[in-house]
């Protein structure tokens, strides 16, 4: 036997109600589609890092909410001395929002605050040394850093430095050179 399903009937009043009902969803799935659609506000306006030794900058970086900036590396000449100031070679970053998500989260896992160096029991003199800077708005923190601490808290600290500081290398080494500043004079 067969089930045989009657055509619905649909009254008089339910086509009135079936428009008003239709439009108020329409209306409500705007709203709900932007919320969704919406991303979070970065937490920074500029980020900022560079890597010295000895004076000198050995390398550096930064970066826009767009993902668009800037890697730096330092280029000796042949056997020259680290203590000598060298040239910075330039590679622009073309923006690509991803760039900047990614580095936010990893910048994310750093602790607040950060701890300082000043306050390690197990340090090496003579290590990288450098200044991650994070701009919102007027504000900017600047959070030293040197890499020749070796207690725990601080190996951990440095690990999220040096993943940002990694993230950002590759994509300076990815990107073409756009300009070599020679050396500055002492």
């Amino acid at each position: 036997m067969q089930a045989y399903l009657a055509p619905a009937r649909v009254s008089a009043a339910m086509l009135k109600v079936f428009p008003c009902l239709a439009a108020v969803a329409l209306t409500a799935l705007p709203g709900d589609i932007a919320a969704q659609d919406t991303p979070a506000a970065p937490a920074w306006d500029f980020v900022e890092f560079e890597v010295k030794s000895w004076g000198g900058t050995r390398s550096s970086w930064r970066i826009l909410p767009n993902g668009g900036g800037s890697w730096t590396v330092a280029v000796a000449e042949a056997g020259q001395s680290p203590a000598m100031p060298a040239a910075q070679e330039w590679h622009e970053i073309e923006p690509e929002v991803a760039n900047y998500a990614q580095l936010e989260a990893i910048l994310g896992k750093l602790p607040d605050p950060a701890p300082d160096h000043q306050d390690c029991s197990n340090f090496m003199t003579d290590a990288a040394y450098g200044t991650l800077r994070l701009t919102k708005g007027a504000t900017t923190t600047e959070i030293a850093w040197n890499s020749g601490c070796f207690d725990d808290d601080y190996v951990a600290f440095m690990g999220v430095l040096r993943e940002a500081d990694q993230h950002m290398q590759t994509l300076g080494k990815s990107a073409p050179v756009s300009r070599i500043e020679p050396a500055a004079a002492n």
